[in-house]
């Protein structure tokens, strides 16, 4: 024991040595310079700041002494002498020049000297005055004439008239620029104003310069704006000496916790001994008298299990166990007290049917299991027949009615079947009283788009979403909430007792294109032209999708834009990434920026960049986060369980608060709601944006929101995912089961599963986070299926995590047939 700890207090020691060597030899010099050099950066900007300060002014005094009356009669009566006296005159405004020339121009419009004449003492002010009068906006000029610097500034003046248009040539002493440097800091460095030569770029003169600098390493510079001038800065010795930190507090903090980590140890060496006995004797005394007992030391179960087994054999001598002393090996009497009575799991709601209880749910000829945990979704003919669905239009009607909501919006998507079922429960909506407006075929968003457009607050969207084509169902929309688990149980209940309001509605018909399309137009601007690949995959956005960024600016391919409801190309469902395969090719083959992809309802977004890399949508949440929380600091952004852990480091590092929550769109919505986040994603591909929009989740306006972010930057799509971090991940995989086992085979694998190393969280499923990387399963709300998520650091170990899963999911079944 006392080896095991030692040995314990040395692996703890050592990394905090190390850790604080680390930071005290190479972190806290690196931060120094760091630092340093930001300031010096800052220094060197200030001091080209005041000399662009100075330049205006000098600017802004010849504008007005060339508009002076005195200044107009002379060169409108373009006689020498009276130049010549203006020019004297102009002196008394400018009492830091040492000369002042007005150069008119001749018929020709330009300047009218030669190489001798007194305006121009030399080639450079010769160049000035030509440069000028041929209209360019000529920089200043620092040079030395006769052993001084002096400093020429042309600029065009006069009025609108040719004989009224000079060139006005202004020198002044470089000790004007010294003053300036002078009432710099030059305490902390050197300040050297200097002259880009134009013919040789990466050499420079020094026009003046002011204080003493010793670490040139560390020299920053800044350009003088509107000129050929720079300001260098080079910190003094004593002023980077402001910037180093005394080691001693880091010093002092590692003593400190050296002494804690110490007294743990000890602690440990003197309670654990005694613990354990304890804990033996607890074993002990509960396997003679066969009662239940809690241990405080879950590792200690299983010898407790073993000796409650050799206890009950022992006194029976012989013969096999008994039924009911199986029953007693295989319970629960050994309980881990850090999880309460119920033991280290938590029953989940996540479907409103999988707890059970209700006559619903009781009835083996109901088929519960197509009210889902967000949306109701069935085989279309067999399980969406014409009497299942009047009866869902009569259950949602009277719900509404409730709610005092009096119509309801009814859209539907492209499938062969959706004409049917959505005649069906319109006519089922109003005969149980509730008007109707029927927006047409769309896709699931606009009729989200709808509920906050129009004068009505409710509806319900016909689709089958990502599911094949056989498939069809509805997602409901009452008061602007999409109702979840316990709505879509109501709804189960009320279509089991058949007690329907009555009532006779009535039915318009309303487009909201035109109107979705314009509302997002006022709030995304595309800063430049893209070229996008639009995969509608033969769905509900085959028409707006590639309408919508065609009005957006972008050149748009179109791909599978046919409406057709059996998806000839490929299965609706962009979470798939087999069904990217023509989307991926077609970007590379036509050198697109970017390509995107929707599902057959248009709710989910799936991205591939210009190289043909798919862009898994929690890597997209990061591209999104960035934005909004650099806009946005503080903000919430939601995100599933399935997420990458790199996200939530993310959102953090920008200032943001990530929450992890369940998978599901209503559930997302709903957390959206009660936390005020402005952004949240699924890895399946659902994206809702607070942030500007109504907070629903819509593909096509994500899409849009991604273009507006590419277009404004100057990365591209590829180079903007090379910054974010990255690991070895899965996509999400799909372990096919009976639809009535996907709940319990959870829940049991939540309560008996033993992931040692790991830290086990059951907000939806069960995902167990190791220092090197999460896994996840957890039972699929939309199919018969459970759903696995794996991430690591290496190959080696994503193997590691899943091997774990895989042994822990078949202790629990062993007849799964597992897919990873």
């Amino acid at each position: 024991m006392r080896s095991v700890v030692l040995m314990g207090l040395l692996v703890a020691i050592v990394p905090v040595m190390l850790g604080v060597a680390y930071l005290a030899l190479v972190r806290e010099p690196a931060n120094t310079d760091s630092q340093l050099s930001e300031a010096a950066q800052s220094y060197a900007s200030q001091g080209a700041a005041r000399i662009h300060a100075l330049l205006n002014r000098i600017d802004s005094r010849i504008e007005a002494a060339a508009s002076s009356p005195l200044a107009a009669q002379a060169l409108a009566g373009n006689d020498q002498q009276a130049l010549d006296d203006t020019e004297r005159t102009l002196l008394s405004f400018f009492p830091e020049a040492s000369s002042i020339s007005l150069v008119p121009l001749g018929e020709m419009g330009t300047a009218t000297f030669s190489s001798g004449n007194d305006e121009a003492r030399n080639h450079i002010e010769l160049d000035l005055l030509r440069r000028t009068s041929r209209g360019e906006q000529a920089p200043p000029e620092a040079y030395q004439h006769e052993g001084t610097g002096l400093t020429s500034i042309a600029r065009s003046v006069g009025g609108d008239t040719a004989n009224q248009q000079a060139v006005m040539l202004i020198t002044f002493n470089n000790s004007l620029l010294q003053d300036q440097l002078n009432a710099l800091d030059i305490d902390s460095g050197q300040f050297r104003l200097e002259q880009v030569l134009p013919a040789s770029p990466d050499r420079t003169t020094t026009v003046a310069q002011s204080g003493n600098g010793d670490l040139d390493t560390l020299s920053a510079t800044f350009s003088v704006p509107q000129s050929q001038w720079q300001v260098t800065f080079t910190p003094s010795r004593a002023f980077s000496n402001r910037f180093v930190q005394s080691p001693v507090t880091l010093f002092a903090v590692l003593g400190l916790v050296l002494v804690a980590v110490i007294a743990g140890f000890a602690l440990v060496l003197v309670m654990f001994p005694k613990r354990l006995v304890n804990e033996t004797r607890k074993i002990t005394v509960a396997a003679d008298k066969r009662t239940s007992v809690e241990l405080a030391i879950p590792e200690l179960v299983p010898l407790a299990r073993e000796l409650r087994r050799a206890t009950l054999r022992g006194l029976r001598r012989a013969g096999p166990e008994t039924e009911e002393e199986k029953a007693e090996l295989d319970s629960d009497v050994f309980a881990d007290p850090a999880f309460g009575d119920t033991g280290s799991y938590e029953v989940l709601e996540l479907d409103g049917q999988e707890q059970g209880g209700s006559a619903a749910e009781n009835d083996p000829d109901f088929p519960s299991h197509i009210f889902r945990a967000y949306d109701i979704r069935g085989l279309a003919d067999d399980e969406l027949d014409d009497e299942m669905v009047a009866k869902i239009g009569g259950a949602i009607a009277t719900l509404a009615d409730e709610q005092d909501e009096q119509t309801l919006i009814v859209g539907c998507d492209g499938r062969t079947s959706s004409p049917r079922i959505k005649s069906t429960l319109i006519k089922a909506l109003m005969s149980a009283g509730r008007d109707v407006i029927d927006i047409g075929v769309v896709p699931t968003p606009l009729l989200y788009f709808a509920t906050r457009h129009l004068d009505c607050r409710s509806g319900v969207m016909v689709t089958g979403s990502h599911n094949p084509a056989e498939f069809n169902g509805f997602k409901v929309v009452i008061n602007q909430q999409t109702i979840a688990a316990g709505g879509i149980a109501d709804i189960r209940d009320r279509v089991k007792a058949g007690r329907f309001s009555k009532g006779q509605g009535r039915v318009i018909r309303e487009d909201v294109t035109e109107a979705y399309i314009d509302e997002v137009m006022s709030d995304i601007a595309i800063a430049e032209s893209l070229k996008i690949v639009v995969d509608a995959g033969n769905g509900a956005t085959s028409k707006i999708g590639p309408a919508l960024f065609e009005a957006l600016g972008c050149e748009v391919l179109r791909l599978h834009c046919e409406l057709d409801g059996r998806f000839p190309n490929h299965p609706p469902d962009t979470s798939d990434e087999a069904n990217l395969e023509d989307l991926v090719a077609t970007v590379r083959n036509t050198g697109a920026d970017f390509g995107v992809a929707f599902d057959g309802d248009g709710d989910r977004l799936a991205v591939v960049t210009g190289t043909g890399q798919i862009v898994r949508s929690d890597t997209l949440m990061m591209v999104f986060s960035e934005d909004v929380v650099s806009r946005n600091p503080g903000a919430d952004v939601v995100f599933d369980v399935k997420c990458s852990r790199h996200l939530a480091e993310l959102i953090t590092r920008c200032g943001g608060r990530p929450i992890p929550w369940k998978t599901g769109h209503a559930f997302m919505k709903e957390k959206m709601q009660e936390t005020g986040a402005l952004l949240g994603g699924e890895f399946s591909g659902h994206i809702f944006f607070g942030e500007r929009w109504y907070g629903f989740d819509d593909g096509m306006y994500a899409a849009g929101r991604l273009a507006e972010i590419l277009a404004t930057g100057e990365s591209t799509l590829d180079e903007a995912l090379a910054s974010f971090p990255s690991s070895i991940n899965t996509p999400e995989i799909l372990v096919p089961v009976p639809e009535a086992e996907k709940f319990r085979l959870i829940n049991n694998l939540a309560a008996a599963g033993s992931f040692t190393l790991g830290k086990v969280s059951n907000l939806d499923g069960v995902r167990v986070d190791f220092p090197y990387g999460w896994g996840l399963v957890r039972a699929s709300n939309t199919s018969a299926a459970l759903t696995a998520r794996f991430e690591a650091d290496s190959a080696e170990e994503l193997e590691s995590i899943q091997q774990e899963f895989r042994t822990q999911l078949l202790a629990v079944d062993p007849e799964l047939s597992l897919t990873f």
